[in-house]
């Protein structure tokens, strides 16, 4: 017991507590003052750096390797208009597929088309814009019986709209209005007694604006064949307002 009480000295005990910090917690110690750069990736366990680890701000372009965000990175719907750049958008970044109506660049006003094939006795809405209709029929004219012709009207389910075209033209075109005052097309100008007959965009056109302020300027394509008792038509349209 002397010989023990003989070599238990101060130094001895100094250098137990060392050993025991050493051991026992000296190594968390020792994380708080980890030198710059000492850190790697090898050094980082996986997930082991959350969203609540990254100090606002601290991830800028700079820090991020080319195209290392990809679709599958990007939460539905965070990017917003705000945060593309004027131009950065460009024609070729377009999936064409995805756009409904275009606008027109040089006038930013709308472009609207319609086709379609008709039988004798039936009839379809070119095109239906506020309280207007431009309709075609693929009739048999009553003062030409012996013929089918493509023929095309305006209709407005409010008074006074004002419309113009080749045939006719009002500024008080209503639900009223008898179909005889609101054609856009005599009924010759496109019918058949057997082959295919036609009249282009350019002879058919209208432009209407009714007074709760929708407006258009329209122009028709119009074909007719008794033989096989069709009818077709082909609509565009700028929208104006």
């Amino acid at each position: 017991m002397k010989q023990i009480r003989k070599r238990f000295t101060y130094a001895n005990v100094m250098s137990s507590i060392a050993v025991f910090l050493v051991l026992g917690g000296a190594t968390a110690l020792a994380a708080g003052h980890l030198g710059k750069n000492t850190v790697g990736a090898k050094q980082l366990k996986a997930n082991a750096v959350t969203q609540a680890k990254i100090k606002k701000a601290a991830v800028t372009a700079a820090k991020l390797k080319a195209n290392a965000v990809g679709a599958t990175a990007i939460q539905n719907n965070a990017i917003t208009s705000a945060k593309i750049a004027n131009g950065a958008i460009t024609g070729e970044k377009v999936n064409l597929g995805t756009i409904g109506t275009v606008p027109n660049s040089a006038t930013t006003n709308v472009i609207k088309g319609s086709k379609g094939t008709l039988s004798v006795g039936q009839e379809a809405t070119a095109l239906e814009y506020g309280p207007m209709k431009i309709i075609v029929k693929c009739e048999i004219p009553s003062a030409a019986p012996t013929v089918i012709a493509a023929h095309a009207f305006i209709s407005s389910s409010i008074d006074g709209t004002v419309f113009s075209s080749w045939e006719d033209g009002s500024n008080i075109l209503g639900p009223s209005t008898p179909e005889n005052e609101r054609e856009l097309n005599a009924y010759n100008w496109a019918d058949s007694s057997g082959n295919y007959a036609y009249d282009s965009l350019s002879d058919i056109g209208v432009s209407a604006t009714a007074v709760s302020g929708q407006s258009f300027n329209a122009s028709l394509g119009l074909a007719s064949e008794k033989d096989s008792s069709t009818c077709w038509y082909w609509l565009n349209a700028t929208i104006l307002g």
